[in-house]
This record gives structure tokens, C-alpha cells and sequence, in this order.
């Protein structure tokens, strides 16, 4: 017999060319003997399990080993060694259950080794291995649909919404979800990347997390920008590892979300999954959850129903209207969280009003006007013209009734004519409720101050007949300037179509106080010329007997403003004027208007 005996070794398991943990797993051992191995002693079978993982590189290199599993079987040669032929030996390993399966991460594994040696007397023993496939045992899971959105901080303007079908899926099953930009459509990125990642935890070293890329989905800000959701597939794992925990190493699976931000940090979020081992059970049925702009529709529709406001075209959720004061609620992320604005636009009072946050150098300024607590916060003042009025149009009670209950915002601004507030507020369905109904009691209470306000001294003989001319025309009156608004006119053309202007008839307090009256039909721009023919430059019928008692310009493309010489005590003098203006208007486009309804 030589110094080099030949064997050759065949492994055949009875579950196919795998081991199943938990259970007893069986196979025989065949050995193809060509020529008779006298010294033959012992056949040694051994199933070996090893976590290992490497750190440093070099000379600083090292590997860590963590044995998991050895199962040692030995068979005695009969006297006379292996005569020529094939020789067969039956075994069988019962493994636990908690046994990982193999697997190659980043640096780190776990292999599985089924190593036989033939022990031979004075020779080099023939030895063979095998790295039979570990599957782990089947499990039971069900299928739950996952919402992820990106945390506070993650970036300044940017919110992503991130929703997974199921976060429970079988090892041969594709991950699939949605993704939609809630906002942030403005701020500056080349794309957002989608990452489906192992994540392997080192607990036998540092306890390091490493991450192998199994795929990745990139999208371009394009995709993203209208809010719709955008949706995406993974397809199964080729390793075909599911995630499980050990002492050694611990396996899970995480769906990276990274925005990709020229010259700048690239903010980045993990939404989990688990994989479940192949042929597990998974109850339920993974269902799709709204995000983005699908959702935001999904939220406008739900406070309409339950408020009973108009619903809003998303970032508006809803908005309504008390007397002349509107008011709508938005969705405005801020800062990276989510939040609400308010805004509340009002005829303007004709009033100096400024708000604004507290400085360091207003702490021996007065902000009673403020209620108490907002005083620490924000400084309003309101500069009136005391002259003008034989009382003051608004009191400290007004204001504080107007801002009472806006502490939880976060900012807050007050003009002539709008307040508007941010609130930091959750996609929690009642609290928006609350704060729908709270915005609309606010419009409500600024809706009551314009009764009581006074008319200006100069005019306050002539409050009948603003009264007067407000009703005969459907508008409304601010006392103070004083100004009618929301005075509108329908005129219907030779070609059928239907033209609204909007009328109002108000007052300017300038060094020679006047009478003004503005027209504008934002659907009906007008030509360049028409601003010559208004300034008197070029002749046209409709304007000739306005020129020698008010001056006029055109406002931009569709509006038209025209001055008087004093102050007006009676605006319905100013109708036929307005008249005028509104078939000038229809005029100067080669319209005209008829008295008859279109047929």
C-alpha cells in the first residue's frame, strides 16, 4: 500500500443535498475504493458549523472564529483494513433548532462543513468536504402593511413618505411598497435612492453593523415632484437568506432610504422588514396604504365630510368662509416634521397692523395688545390715525379675542388683512378635525369686529349711503377705510361666453384724500393699448365722459383703477362709471356685451 491511499467519498442525504435544523437528518457515506487500503482504521464523520469575521486589513488583519456546532461520528474499521470496492456506511445528525443557515455577508459568514477522514496507519489520510445548504425551518407570520415617514431633522424642507405592501415576506417573495415626496418639491437633490439591504450584526466582535446591497432602485427628483406616489420591486434575495438572531451574528433586512444631495450630507432613514425561510406560512393579504399626495386627498376628503368645509386641492386639506373673512387649512411640513398652516384673509381694516416674534431688544416694549400667553413671544403693535376716527377703531379686547388659544403655535403673523399660523400637528384624523373647526370659529370671530367698526369723521355723515350702495350691490362694507369689496358682476358676451368682474369702491387717506374705484376680470386680459387709451393719450367713445372728473390706469393685464378728485359720501354715484369701465373692458377685446341671456 502506498503513502498516498486513493479513496474517493459520495455523501447522498435523504432530504435532497440539505440539512433541516430541528429535525434528525439522514444520509449515507459511500466510499469507492480502487485499490485495497490494508492500514485502514477509523472513518471519522464530522458536521462542523463556524461564524467568523474579519476586521483591519494588512498587518493589522485579523479574523475572529466562533465554532457553533460540532457533531462528531466515528466508524471502526474491521482487521484487514478497505478491500477493493464501494463501501457504504449509514449515519444520521439530529440538529437543534436554532441552527442559522450559511450565509456570505461583508466580511462576516457562517458555513456549514460536512468533513470525512479515513484514518489510515502510516499514510496520509484521504479526507473530504462538503458544504451541505442549512434551511431553516418553516415558520408562521402575517402579512402587515408598514407606513414609514421620514423622522424630525431628517432634513429641512424634505419629508418622504415610505410604505412597504407587507413588512412580513417569504424568502422567495419580492419586497414592493410605494414612495411619494410630501414635501420638498423645491429643495435641491439628484435623486432619491432605494436600497434593499442585509444587515448583519458582528455580537461575537464589536458589534458592528455591515450592510451588503442585495438591489437598488434610483429615482429622479422628476418622478417625485408631483407628490403622486411612486411605486417599486424588489425582487427575492438570490442568497435566499431570511433574517434570524444568534448569539454570534444576527441577520436582518431594512429598506435604505437615502436622498442623494449635491455637495452635501446625504440624509438617509432604514424602514425594517423581516424575511421569513422559504415555505413559511403568511396569513392576510399585504394591502397598499396611501401616501403622498394620494393620502393628503384621502385627508381632505375626510375633514370636508366631518366638518362640513369645502374640501381643498392638496397642500390644501380644506377651506371656508364666514361673512367676507376666508380661510383655509394647508398641509406644511417644516424643518423636516409635519405640520398645518393656517391662513385667514380678511378685508383690509385700513389699519397699520405688524406682528412679530419677540426680540432681545423688546423686552421695555408693551405687548398688552397680546394675550398673556403670547407675550413672552411676539410684539403686535397697531399704529392708528387717532385723528381720523372719534373713537378707536380696535381695543385691546378685540385683539386678545382674535388670538386667544394660539400658544401651541409655533409662529404666528398678523396683517391689515390676514392671520396665518403654523402648527406642528401629526396625520392624527381628529386633532386635524379640531383644528379645522378651530380655524373656522377664528374666522367667525374676526367676521363679527367689522359691524362695530367707525367710520372715519370725514365721512361719518355718509355711513347711510355706503350702507346703502354695499346692499344694492351684494357687497361688503369696511367701515374704516371705508371700502366696499366683493362686489361682483356677471356679463354675458355676443360669443356665449360668461365674463366675472369684480368691483370695489374704496378710499384713499393720501396727502389729498380721494375716492378710488378698481376694476378686474383676471379671465379677460387686456391689450397693451388699452393703458394709452385710459392715461388719454388715445381716444376711445366708452371713456371720453370719464376723463375731465377721474383719472385711470390700467393695473396690470386685467385690472383697471380709477381715481376720483375728493372724497366719495355717496359710492352709488359711482356706478355708472363702473358701468363704463366694464364695457371698456369688453370693448378694448373686440367683445360685446348683451342684456339678454345666451341662447
Amino acid at each position: 500500500m502506498s503513502l498516498f491511499p486513493k479513496c474517493s467519498f459520495h455523501y447522498y442525504l435523504d432530504k435532497g443535498a440539505r440539512l433541516v435544523p430541528g429535525q434528525r437528518n439522514a444520509g449515507r457515506l459511500v466510499l469507492d475504493v480502487p485499490e485495497a487500503i490494508t492500514r485502514a482504521e477509523h472513518l471519522v464523520l464530522v458536521l462542523k458549523s463556524q461564524a467568523w469575521a474579519g476586521y483591519g486589513s494588512g498587518k493589522n488583519r485579523r479574523v475572529v472564529r466562533n465554532e457553533l456546532l460540532r457533531l462528531p461520528l466515528r466508524v471502526d474499521i474491521p482487521h484487514g483494513g478497505m478491500p477493493v470496492g464501494k463501501h457504504e456506511y449509514p449515519f444520521h445528525f439530529d440538529l437543534p433548532d436554532w441552527l442559522p443557515p450559511a450565509f456570505d455577508g461583508y466580511d462576516c459568514g457562517i458555513v456549514h462543513e460536512l468533513e470525512a477522514t479515513l484514518d489510515v496507519d502510516w499514510a496520509i489520510d484521504p479526507v473530504s468536504r462538503v458544504n451541505p445548504r442549512v434551511a431553516m425551518l418553516p415558520t408562521h407570520g402575517r402579512r402587515l402593511p408598514s407606513v414609514v415617514r421620514s423622522p424630525n431633522g431628517f432634513h429641512e424642507a424634505i419629508v418622504l413618505e415610505i410604505t412597504l405592501d407587507s413588512a412580513v415576506i417569504a424568502e422567495d417573495e419580492p419586497l414592493s411598497g410605494k414612495i411619494a415626496l410630501r414635501a420638498g418639491a423645491d429643495a435641491r437633490m439628484d435623486a432619491v435612492v432605494l436600497t434593499f439591504c442585509r444587515i448583519t450584526t458582528v455580537a461575537m466582535g464589536h458589534g458592528d453593523r455591515r450592510k451588503s446591497e442585495v438591489g437598488v432602485v434610483r429615482l429622479t427628483p422628476a418622478m417625485l415632484h408631483s407628490g403622486e406616489p411612486i411605486p417599486f420591486l424588489f425582487p427575492p434575495d438570490e442568497n435566499g437568506v431570511p433574517s434570524f438572531g444568534g448569539p454570534q451574528l444576527v441577520v436582518d433586512h431594512v429598506l435604505r432610504v437615502s436622498v442623494d444631495v449635491p455637495w452635501s450630507f446625504d440624509p438617509e432613514m432604514e424602514v425594517p422588514f423581516t424575511i421569513l425561510p422559504k415555505g413559511s406560512s403568511i396569513e392576510g393579504e399585504g394591502s397598499a396604504v396611501a401616501v403622498g399626495g394620494e393620502r393628503l386627498r384621502q385627508m381632505a376628503g375626510y375633514l370636508a365630510q366631518r366638518t362640513g368645509l369645502q374640501e381643498g386641492t392638496p397642500p390644501v386639506l380644506v377651506r371656508g368662509k364666514q361673512g367676507p373673512v376666508t380661510f383655509q387649512l394647508s398641509d406644511a411640513p417644516r424643518g423636516g416634521g409635519l405640520g398645518v398652516e393656517a391662513v385667514i384673509a380678511y378685508p383690509a381694516m385700513g389699519l397699520d397692523i405688524r406682528m412679530r416674534p419677540l426680540g432681545m431688544l423688546d423686552g421695555f416694549r408693551s405687548a398688552t395688545l397680546v394675550p398673556p400667553e403670547l407675550r413672552d413671544k411676539f410684539l403686535l403693535q397697531c399704529e392708528i390715525a387717532e385723528r381720523r376716527y372719534s373713537r378707536p377703531p380696535l381695543v385691546e379686547a378685540d385683539f386678545h379675542r382674535v388670538l386667544h388659544g394660539l400658544a401651541f403655535a409655533d409662529s404666528i403673523r398678523m396683517t391689515d388683512h390676514h392671520l396665518a399660523f403654523h402648527v406642528a400637528l401629526p396625520d392624527d384624523p381628529e386633532r386635524l378635525v379640531k383644528a379645522a373647526e378651530f380655524i373656522a370659529e377664528k374666522a367667525k370671530t374676526i367676521a363679527a369686529l367689522y359691524p362695530s367698526l367707525p367710520f372715519p369723521a370725514a365721512l361719518e355723515g355718509s355711513r347711510a349711503a355706503w350702507e346703502a350702495a354695499a346692499l344694492e350691490r351684494d357687497g361688503f362694507l369696511v367701515p374704516t377705510v371705508p371700502q366696499i369689496v366683493g362686489m361682483k358682476m356677471l356679463v354675458r358676451t355676443l360669443g356665449g361666453e360668461e365674463r366675472t368682474f369684480w368691483v370695489r369702491i374704496g378710499t384713499e387717506w393720501a396727502i389729498v384724500p380721494h375716492g378710488y374705484v378698481e376694476v378686474t376680470c383676471p379671465e379677460a386680459p387686456m391689450p397693451a393699448q388699452a393703458g394709452e387709451m385710459l392715461a388719454g393719450r388715445m381716444p376711445h367713445p366708452l371713456l371720453a365722459p370719464l376723463h375731465s372728473t377721474f383719472t385711470m390706469s390700467q393695473e396690470g393685464h386685467s385690472a383697471i383703477r380709477l381715481h376720483t378728485k375728493d372724497l366719495v359720501h355717496d359710492p352709488r354715484v359711482l356706478f355708472p362709471a363702473v358701468d363704463a369701465l366694464v364695457s371698456f373692458m369688453l370693448d378694448v377685446r373686440g367683445e360685446r356685451r348683451v342684456n339678454a341671456a345666451y341662447r
